[in-house]
């Protein structure tokens, strides 16, 4: 039981700290979170550090794209007004056109792991469950 209070703890603490950095004062540029953030999932939640992606190199845009699938740079992400644009779900949902990125469960996967399984620069990252999912 102990354990549950303290996972719940971490995760709710990680989902407010991301989002005291991503959504700031007025007139503040967003920009990627420092610590760690969680994604959360239906089942399982996943863990995220955007200074690991890039300190490799990887951009914004290898993960961040917007409507058109363009891909968004720091200057795009920057100039928003809040995060809200940068979550899969406000695209990846029901009502998005190819049934099999239709959720944001399947859209990270699709690019997570294909990238993971890639690797950038010869540095390969996780492709099995426990490797980015919070136990």
């Amino acid at each position: 039981m102990k354990k549950l209070w303290m996972m719940v703890f971490l995760i709710l603490s990680a989902t407010l700290l991301y989002a005291g950095t991503s959504i700031g004062a007025e007139g503040e540029a967003l920009k990627a979170p420092e610590a760690e953030i969680i994604i959360e999932g239906e089942k399982k939640s996943a863990r995220f550090p955007h200074t690991v992606h890039t300190s490799l190199g990887v951009a914004c845009g290898q993960c961040h794209h917007g409507n058109e699938h363009q891909a968004l740079t720091d200057k795009d992400i920057a100039a928003m007004e809040n995060n809200l644009q940068l979550r899969c779900a406000s695209c990846h949902n029901k009502d998005f056109t190819d049934p099999k990125l239709q959720t944001p469960k399947a859209a990270f996967h699709a690019r997570c792991k294909d990238c993971h399984k890639q690797g950038v620069d010869g540095k390969k990252g996780p492709t099995k469950c426990t490797g980015c999912h919070v136990k």
